[in-house]
């Protein structure tokens, strides 16, 4: 369970609780011109929004459908990085659990926390894999 949110409406905007943990959903689209070679992945993370000292931001998910790496149909990642309760800044480095993955390949994820008017948290922003050479949109919402 997570603390009291505020309660005006010049507060709906503003992340009050004192930590956003769950489970996540949306999905992260590639950018314009890359639809074509990048697929828009689903995203359903376990993650926990904590503002404090260390890691601020933390969690994990996988990927069910990963069929390109053989013996490893599913692949897992851990997400960490930086939640700044303020401004609702986020910032999340995504990781793969796997020694068949280049420890080089990660995710950049760039956003912003928001309670939605139906009192829903979601996040939205931008992605980056460097080493790819791909970026795009997300958006996520925590399921309650």
């Amino acid at each position: 369970a997570a603390g009291a949110e505020g309660s005006s409406a010049a507060d709906a905007a503003v992340p009050t609780r004192t930590h956003y943990s769950g489970l996540w959903v949306g999905e992260a689209r590639p950018a314009a011109g890359m639809e074509h070679d990048v697929p828009v992945n689903p995203i359903k993370w376990s993650l926990s929004l904590c503002p404090g000292p260390g890691p601020s931001a933390f969690g994990a998910g996988f990927f069910d459908d990963a069929g390109d790496i053989p013996g490893q149909p599913v692949l897992f990642f851990l997400l960490k990085g930086e939640f700044t309760q303020d401004t609702g800044s986020v910032k999340i480095t995504k990781t793969y659990e796997s020694r068949n993955i280049p420890e080089e390949l990660k995710v950049e994820y760039e956003g912003r926390l928001q309670v939605l008017p139906d009192g829903q948290a979601a996040l939205t922003g931008s992605w980056v894999n460097a080493m790819e050479g791909t970026h795009g949109a997300f958006a996520c919402r925590l399921e309650e």
